[in-house]
């Protein structure tokens, strides 16, 4: 009875944590769009580096009182350094693809990741794919496909649109990648420590992609107004989704888990039409309602 007591609670934790994710994430994705309508990818970036690696370094300093428990299985830290490391890579790429397109269209091609980890994780981590993960990923690609032709086409698509969807994709892909490597990274260290490794990726990280953008100190020193105070508050409250979501991943099976999160733009869809009053063609819904569909299917276990 012991046993089953403590495994049901670690199962109602990780579906506690990743449900805090998937609603965070999705109201995280509204606020954004409407922050960096009035600001930038750079300034976004800068922002969030800004507010974050405060939180960071404080958890990096408890990390390193836990430093001998895994000072023998290096091998995790690096499997960190790279998961870390796309995670944050992927999330500057969104945020310029949600400079140029629109949130509901982004969050939930970006949402697609999980098909890419199913991939990977069946090649080269030995594990399974049944029909119903087969069938997510190929509704998933389809959909996308079709989507990609749809937002190109017509008097009134821009090279923005097709820029942002690009955009979308190459995240999706950034993001699935680095899924198998932070799934490595969590089997064999504590959460504590993988969320350590950040002060060592993020300054670099969010250099280069500055650099790249050919942003100016200035990025650093906005002026407080509204859309600064939303960007600010974008980064936290990812943040926090963030460490629900490694929280989730960390107690629970993934195969829960993603299916759960990945399902935030469902949140995103709803708060773009109530808030930004963006327009979307009955194709263009039934399509997103497609890749939501594919990614539950392709995360299911």
């Amino acid at each position: 009875m012991a046993a089953l007591r403590d495994g049901t609670a670690m199962l109602d934790a990780s579906i506690a944590f990743a449900l805090c994710a998937l609603a965070i994430y999705g109201v995280t994705q509204v606020i954004a769009k409407f922050a960096v309508g009035s600001l930038n990818a750079e300034s976004m970036v800068a922002l969030n580096f800004l507010t974050s690696m405060p939180v960071y370094v404080f958890i990096l300093a408890g990390a390193l009182l836990l430093w001998g428990e895994y000072l023998d299985h290096l091998e995790y830290v690096l499997y960190a350094l790279i998961g870390a490391s796309t995670a944050r890579g992927g999330y500057y790429i969104y945020l310029e693809a949600l400079e140029k397109g629109d949130v509901s269209v982004v969050g939930s091609v970006t949402a697609a990741f999980p098909a890419i980890t199913v991939v990977l994780a069946v090649v080269f981590l030995g594990e399974t794919l049944n029909l119903v993960n087969a069938a997510g990923i190929a509704l998933i690609i389809s959909s996308m496909v079709v989507l990609s032709h749809s937002r190109g086409n017509g008097s009134a698509r821009t090279a923005h649109s097709r820029s942002s969807l690009l955009l979308s994709v190459t995240t999706m892909v950034i993001w699935g990648v680095g899924g198998v490597f932070i799934k490595l990274a969590l089997d064999g260290l504590p959460l504590i420590a993988y969320l350590g490794v950040y002060p060592l990726i993020l300054p670099p990280i969010a250099f280069a992609y500055l650099r790249h953008r050919k942003a100016t100190w200035r990025v650093f020193l906005p002026k407080w107004t509204v859309p600064v105070i939303l960007a600010i508050v974008v980064a936290e409250l990812w943040q926090l989704a963030y460490f629900s979501e490694t929280s989730a991943l960390s107690v629970g099976s993934a195969s829960i888990v993603f299916p759960l999160i990945s399902a935030y733009p469902v949140v995103t869809i709803l708060g773009a039409r109530a808030f930004l009053k963006e327009k979307l063609s009955r194709r263009e819904m039934l399509l997103i309602l497609a890749v939501i569909v594919g990614i539950v299917l392709a995360s299911v276990a």
